[in-house]
């Protein structure tokens, strides 16, 4: 999967867009040999970057959740991969392969991870380039991911933001509800989203977002919170229970979400919760997106029936910071996403164009 198709809507995107860099947070850092990545477990009580050597320890912090957000994870996996190549002597496709497996067993349903990673494997058995060229065709690749979200990420987001603006002509301002993370945090540049509520702020288009906590892993109120308190964004806290109520008693234009994996038919696998509020949007009246990346489209299914629903372990609902909330021995239900019907979706906002679900497989490249 090409990591550059895009359709940029009303472009060019001008320089002011989102120029502002300081007024987002910082998910890793990355000079071309180092990597750290911000524990987000720790959030928003302290801020500590955690180095990433290899695969193993790109593994070990998409799997506890210390980073998450699928574009995000996708680049860090795809970082810890190119840390080992560039270690790497000698080409050894096999070994290569089995981290890529290792890698994608870390988060199953987010499938950037995987469109990322999966990429290397056409380089991997070309026939004709010698284990050299194959080895450093690979490392440029695994960089590419990371340079080429950044870009990407500003066209989502423009696309997006210029949705919205047609969508509600009449409207200088919009009050927008989310669920869950897809900033900053989420990605290494603005985010989804999260990034479009962000450019409503700086083009002094956003009256309101409704932030929902997002149990059990409080998504909402550690990290999307931090980060608009972070950028002097204008939002309200409520809890995941209370999404109804404020639909029904406040002016709620639309609903932004983000997504982990995407089948063909639009069928959309978001945090837990996002179907909830896929069915309260549409009792309400009010307009339902999704903001993904072109890497979340995932083209090998048709429907979210073939979606794979990640369970997490039942102390994520059992404790909350480590303190123990419920009876030990409470049995527990916890899938991590849900999936939401193509049905509830008014458009999918992407940097390839917005479309209805019904239009979506006919622009996915064969």
């Amino acid at each position: 999967m090409s990591l550059k198709i895009n359709k940029i809507i009303n472009g060019p995107i001008p320089d002011s867009f989102l120029f502002d860099e300081t007024k987002r947070l910082d998910s890793l850092k990355f000079d071309g040999q180092n990597l750290e990545v911000l524990d987000q477990l720790l959030l928003p009580h302290e801020f500590k970057y955690i180095p990433i050597l290899n695969v193993s320890d790109a593994f070990d912090v998409i799997k506890s959740m210390q980073v998450r957000g699928a574009p995000l994870i996708a680049v860090v996996g795809s970082l810890g991969l190119l840390l080992e190549l560039q270690k790497m002597s000698e080409l050894n496709s096999d070994e290569i392969r089995k981290k890529i497996e290792f890698l994608i067993s870390s988060r199953p349903t987010a499938v950037d991870l995987r469109n990322s990673l999966t990429g290397i494997l056409p380089i991997l058995e070309k026939e004709g380039d010698s284990d050299g060229v194959k080895l450093e065709k690979c490392r440029e690749y695994l960089l590419e991911v990371y340079t080429s979200e950044k870009l990407q990420n500003r066209i989502l987001v423009w696309n997006a933001y210029q949705e919205l603006l047609a969508a509600f002509p009449d409207k200088k301002k919009l009050t927008v509800m989310t669920i869950c993370n897809t900033g900053s945090l989420a990605t290494v540049s603005w985010g989804t989203a999260l990034g479009v509520i962000r450019a409503l702020h700086s083009e002094n288009r956003l009256e309101l977002a409704y932030v929902l906590e997002t149990r059990p892993y409080n998504q909402g109120i550690r990290l999307t919170a931090t980060e608009l308190i972070h950028g002097d964004v204008p939002f309200k806290l409520i809890t995941d229970s209370m999404a109804a109520w404020a639909m029904k008693n406040h002016q709620v234009d639309c609903v932004l979400v983000g997504a982990d994996n995407v089948a063909r038919n639009g069928d959309t696998a978001n945090k837990i919760g996002t179907y909830m509020l896929a069915v309260l949007a549409k009792h309400h009246n009010i307009n339902f997106y999704p903001v993904v990346p072109f890497t979340t489209i995932n083209k090998n299914i048709a429907t979210g029936a073939e979606i794979k629903i990640e369970e997490r372990p039942s102390g994520e609902l059992l404790r909350v910071n480590g303190v123990l909330v419920g009876h030990e021995k409470c049995p527990v239900w916890n899938p991590a996403f849900d999936v939401t019907p193509a049905e509830l979706i008014t458009k999918i906002l992407t940097d390839f164009g917005n479309w209805s679900p019904e239009l979506l497989e006919e622009q996915i490249p064969k």
